[in-house]
């Protein structure tokens, strides 16, 4: 059985991600004063970050804790990213999607994709470090162990 404390590092390692994200959303803000492109692009990365950096620590608590407290955090997660992503989506097929529907160019949609394909990579970096750390018993050996998820 996992302990208590296993549960607080990854809570921490989640709030951590969130405030991250939080204060790279207000800096994008600050510099960038009107909704350009490259404030949508900076965006479209900072939530893919969350969303991925977030999700790799959830399946440390699904693992250790079960499916129902991975659901508690999700649907709390989900609440967070819902009022803090504004109009980002971290998700491809919603610019696939507005591009079949004629509501974006496709070299809008390709941007957004890449965007958002270079916020999934920094996540690897930054949850390869955490992991590395093995702050709790739930982390050790996991930054560097070959993956057996069942998608693999």
């Amino acid at each position: 059985m996992a302990s208590i404390f296993g549960l607080i590092v990854s809570t921490a390692y989640i709030g951590l991600t969130g405030l991250i994200a939080w204060w790279a959303r207000k800096l994008v803000d600050k510099i960038c004063l009107k909704l350009t492109v490259r404030k949508i692009l900076l965006l479209e990365a900072i939530a893919t970050w969350e969303l991925c950096a977030s999700c790799f620590e959830l399946i440390i608590v699904a693992d250790n804790y079960g499916v129902t407290t991975y659901a508690l955090y999700l649907f709390l997660l989900t609440i967070w990213w819902s009022r803090n992503w504004g109009d980002a989506t971290a998700c491809p097929y919603t610019h696939v999607e507005e591009l079949v529907e004629g509501k974006t160019w496709i070299s809008h949609a390709i941007v957004k994709i890449l965007s958002q394909l270079a916020g999934g990579l920094l996540t690897y970096r930054y949850i390869l470090y955490l992991w590395s750390l093995e702050v709790s018993p739930n982390h050790r050996g996991r930054a560097y162990e070959a993956c057996t998820a069942d998608l693999q």
